[in-house]
């Protein structure tokens, strides 16, 4: 199909495939004239795009043995490519500066030359980290990225179409820790993806796979930006609403407020579902100093949840499971609940484990489909599987968030971020039937 260019049409939607990886959820991207291809973590809790790059091979450091090279991005073979300028805003964004002229005096410009706006020096090398020791280094870019793009009107006809939007600035990284592939930031910031493109006027939606499909490039789910998004929370029943709520100190994040977590049979918070913790009211807010709330974190992989709070969950899931604990799974894997399931054959989804129910502010209830909560980490042997609950203590209690919602809670779970209605929306469906 023709490659058609944003600036020459209103394009309402971008519509994008995303597959299931190991830890997380992959997005191609197509940078550069002619493209080159990338696959990158869908990350909401951060803002940067960046890829692998340089002529050199990618070097990872604690990355494991497994990793394989990627392939890394040329600038030199892609004709609309250019350095971005120390005075550009995302200049000053990725460096987390206080002061705007700080990258223009980095590299080195005079005083009236930054302070005029009239430096021509590139922007310098950055450091950008992430939660759980993960850090990149690189120089910030520009160049066309190529989506999927929805028109309406304008005799464009209906999509998907190739859309490339020029000028989109990325992170072209030479090295990194932790970080063995590139990431799509989609954070409320002024770098993230969804700004760069305009869509945080309006919002985004994700379907997430189940794990089962990770690795399989044959099943892909649909990414949304724009309008069509926030259409399909709103016509199609299912959806539960929690208001988004905002830090003053970490505004690029999505923040929920979590009132309780309840067990049961169903998600309707009646008579079906017992009480079995109600959360420290720093969860279910954010306080002056920025702190607090519930991160929505695609970029993690499991769901992080703080003492006392995380350890009356467990004992409560303990106690309504009736099944025998697999202590020796537990201490094997590391996770904090394993239990021995009876199951004749695979798939092993029919079990007596509870239901988990996430009592959100506002009244909104999101029954976790029993996939995303527990998963099976043994094959079965003599008629049993043991399944472990894939969520995680939270370790680090130095600000910010005081817990977080990972990807693996939001597999089979429709999210959408109505960012013009300032609120997130839940469904859980089978992602991969209605992808």
């Amino acid at each position: 199909m023709a490659l058609v260019n944003s600036t020459n049409y209103d394009f309402l939607d971008i519509i994008e495939p995303v597959t299931a990886y190991t830890d997380g959820y992959l997005l191609s991207l197509n940078l550069g004239t002619p493209p080159q291809v990338f696959q990158v973590y869908l990350d909401t809790g951060s803002d940067l795009t960046w890829v692998p790059c340089g002529s050199s091979s990618y070097q990872c450091l604690e990355c494991g043995s497994s990793v394989k090279p990627t392939p890394t991005f040329l600038p030199s073979e892609s004709s609309s490519n250019t350095r971005d300028l120390c005075g550009s805003r995302f200049c000053v964004d990725v460096h987390s500066s206080d002061n705007r002229f700080d990258p223009c005096a980095a590299a080195g410009c005079a005083i009236p030359a930054f302070t005029g706006g009239l430096c021509p020096r590139p922007c310098p090398p950055f450091s950008y980290t992430y939660g759980g020791g993960g850090l990149v280094l690189g120089s910030l870019y520009r160049d066309s990225v190529t989506l999927h793009g929805s028109t309406h009107g304008s005799g464009a006809g209906a999509g998907p179409l190739p859309v490339a939007f020029p000028g989109f600035a990325f992170g072209c990284v030479g090295s990194s820790i932790r970080e063995p592939l590139g990431i799509a930031g989609f954070g409320r910031g002024a770098l993230s993806l969804p700004s760069q493109l305009g869509f945080l006027d309006k919002g985004f939606s994700h379907c997430f796979l189940g794990f089962r499909f990770a690795r399989n490039p044959n099943f892909t789910s649909p990414l949304v930006m724009g309008d069509l998004a926030l259409a399909s929370a709103s016509t199609e029943a299912g959806f539960v609403f929690t208001p988004m709520l905002t830090s003053a100190t970490y505004p690029n994040f999505y923040y929920v407020g979590l009132e309780g977590i309840g067990l049961g049979d169903d998600g309707s918070g009646g008579s079906a579902a017992m009480a079995a913790a109600a959360a420290p009211p720093r969860l279910s807010g954010i306080d002056a100093q920025g702190n607090g709330g519930v991160l929505v974190d695609t970029g993690t992989t499991y769901t992080h949840l703080p003492d006392p709070f995380y350890a009356s969950v467990l004992a409560s899931l303990s106690a309504a499971a009736p099944y025998e604990r697999s202590r020796e799974l537990e201490a094997r894997t590391g996770f904090d609940l394993c239990f021995k399931v009876p199951c004749a054959r695979a798939p092993c989804a029919d079990d007596e484990l509870p239901l988990i129910i996430l009592h959100l502010a506002g009244g909104a209830r999101l029954a976790l489909p029993k996939l995303s909560s527990y998963y099976p980490v043994t094959a079965i042997r003599d008629s049993v599987v043991v399944k472990c609950l894939l969520f995680q203590r939270m370790e680090d209690d130095d600000g910010g968030p005081a817990a977080v919602l990972g990807s693996f809670q939001m597999q089979n779970v429709e999210v959408v971020y109505d960012l013009a209605a300032g609120r997130v929306g839940f469904r859980p469906r089978d992602c991969a039937l209605h992808a």
